[in-house]
């Protein structure tokens, strides 16, 4: 990369130390992890009434608990906030690398969500930190902390943002000052990454008491994957809604998980995922419930509520996925971003590296870094990463706009966030390949970054997988041609993008056949696979060329590695409810 990274690094390290020592704060769940695995629970029709106590206690409206009241104010603009606030977050996850298993993982989380350096609010109140945070993380290493961090904060606690009501939003100030963590129930066993959203959890209104009841009706529905999700007190769940025997599709509702002793709820069943291949500083978990009842305030109700037993719509904004997956757009931005980060600091890295490995030449010594074949990925890696950087930041100023103002991002914005998911994460994999292919024995060997490399997969599939996003593009691609008719199609053929729609409407003749048979539809896409993908890559070659370019609040990357674990504890769960040495 350039000479000014290289300063940047060196000078952030000389301003902060890593230090190691006893991680704080681990929550007393003691003697839960033989109820947390083995056969569900019986159904015990108990209320969780006192899930949202706290919210109904409080005097405040959401409306009072602001950014300048909830965490520091945060100019973004200002170099010396940022650098400043740069500087305390970093000190605050010190001890990140050290937490190598889910017990003491969770506990550094706790003691960063108490310490309110980040607001459950900022998203909507200071957004560019919230996005800044993510990417930090990535400078210091993209590990399992990372995603344990983002479902904290955006999936659980942003979803309470953005679909709550002002007292469930105003219950986020006490979670927050316990120090709870949340997790985000959505996908399913028999409907993963690329699946799409499909949701067969219930969530059945019952008159009678006035309750919901939450039900897993079979193995496939079960949740899975659940990032958290065997750590966490709380969680959002997103179920469908039925009342009176009629389906209201996906809704999402707060729960408990477990009590103030750490075990879990009556009904709720809790299985560990097992080891992977990387990052088991987090735990992911499979979720039963067996017909859980839950209290009416449950509801995120900012958009729809029951009354009087009857489904009501509380803004003009209906209840649809695009409003249930606000948070998912946010994570697949900071997700983007957070690959950008880490295959920056690889590169650099790597350079640093290079810069002090000599190499026997046809002329003598020579520096690796002077090898023509590396100075090209270099090169080659620094353009692409920043055309990816200034795109990105241009969808983040438009997103931030959104999110302050509460808005559901429009069809344009939704597409440009979706193409910064896949092609950030694309352009991370392949750089970082055409690097490791390039330096020998250094790509093996551990504290490198090169260990990190794989959590790049993770981003792949993480808050939608980069091929369902891919077949959305094309899909309201061929929608968009339908709805503007022949004249728009003509006008498009004459037009910049010219290629695009002619892809596009060559596309939607192959498929026309099909019609409404499902079956049909089907087989003519599998015959069709590469004329989707293919289509996708021209529209998002479209919004890449014609995007608003942006720059981070931060500038730029600078590296800040740290080992990677190449252990961890495989008894972690019998020190969730001890002090973490």
């Amino acid at each position: 990369m350039n000479t000014l990274r290289l300063a940047n690094r060196a000078a952030a390290r000389s301003v902060r130390q890593i230090k190691h020592g006893q991680l704080l704060g681990s929550r007393a769940i003691a003697n839960t992890a033989a109820r947390s695995l083995g056969v569900h629970a019986p159904a015990v029709l108990r209320s969780q009434a006192s899930l949202l106590s706290t919210a109904r206690s409080v005097d405040h409206s959401d409306q009072e608990w602001t950014a300048s009241a909830a965490s520091p104010p945060f100019d973004p603009s200002d170099e010396a906030t940022v650098q400043a606030w740069t500087e305390r977050f970093l000190d605050a996850v010190r001890d990140v690398p050290a937490a190598t298993d889910p017990a003491r993982s969770a506990a550094v989380l706790r003691e960063l969500v108490k310490s309110n350096l980040l607001s459950f609010t900022d998203m909507r109140d200071a957004p560019e930190k919230f996005f800044l945070a993510h990417r930090l993380l990535a400078t210091v290493g993209l590990g399992g902390f990372g995603v344990r961090f983002t479902v904290q904060f955006n999936l659980f606690a942003g979803s309470i943002v953005g679909l709550g009501g002002p007292e469930q939003v105003a219950s986020l100030r006490d979670i927050q000052a316990a120090g709870q963590l949340g997790c985000f129930l959505l996908t399913e066993a028999q409907a993963g990454v690329l699946s799409g959203l499909i949701v067969e959890t219930t969530c059945e209104w019952d008159a009678g008491t006035q309750e919901f009841v939450l039900h897993t009706p079979s193995d496939k529905a079960a949740k899975n994957w659940i990032s958290q999700g065997y750590t966490a007190e709380r969680g959002v769940v997103i179920a469908d809604l039925v009342i009176g025997g009629e389906s209201h599709g996906p809704h999402a509702f707060l729960l408990s998980m477990r009590d103030a002793e750490g075990q879990l709820l009556p009904g709720i069943t809790v299985e560990d995922m097992g080891t992977k291949t990387v990052a088991n500083d987090l735990d992911n978990a499979r979720v039963w419930f067996d017909k859980v009842r839950l209290p009416k305030e449950a509801m995120l109700n900012k958009f729809a509520d029951v009354r009087e037993d009857a489904y009501v719509q509380t803004t003009d904004e209906r209840m649809r996925i695009e409003v249930i997956g606000q948070r998912l757009l946010t994570g697949r931005l900071a997700i983007a971003e957070a690959a950008l980060a880490s295959c920056s600091v690889l590169h650099l890295r790597t350079e640093e590296y290079a810069r002090g490995k000599v190499c026997n030449g046809l002329a003598g010594e020579v520096r690796l870094s002077e090898m023509p074949q590396l100075k090209a990925v270099f090169r080659e890696s620094e353009a692409a990463l920043d055309e990816m950087a200034a795109f990105t930041a241009g969808v983040e100023q438009r997103l931030n706009s959104c999110l302050r103002a509460g808005t559901i991002p429009d069809a344009d914005l939704v597409d440009a966030i979706a193409v910064a998911k896949i092609r950030c994460i694309d352009v991370a994999l392949e750089r970082a390949h055409a690097l490791r292919k390039e330096v020998g024995s250094y790509a093996l060997m551990h504290a490198t970054g090169f260990e990190l490399v794989d959590m790049l997969l993770c981003c792949k599939f993480a808050e939608g997988d980069s091929r369902i996003l891919q077949q959305k593009l094309t899909r309201d691609r061929l929608k968009a041609l339908q709805k503007g008719g022949a004249a728009a199609a003509l006008s498009g053929l004459l037009g910049e993008h010219r290629a695009e729609v002619f892809a596009a409407a060559n596309l939607a003749r192959k498929l026309q056949p099909a019609g409404r048979d499902v079956a049909k539809l089907a087989a003519a896409m599998d015959e069709h696979w590469r004329e989707i993908y293919d289509l996708a890559e021209m529209i998002a070659e479209r919004h890449i060329r014609t995007g608003p370019r942006a720059a981070f609040v931060e500038g730029p990357s600078v590296e800040r590695l740290t080992p990677a674990a190449t252990g961890f504890d495989a008894d972690w769960k019998g020190k969730l409810g001890a002090p973490v040495a």
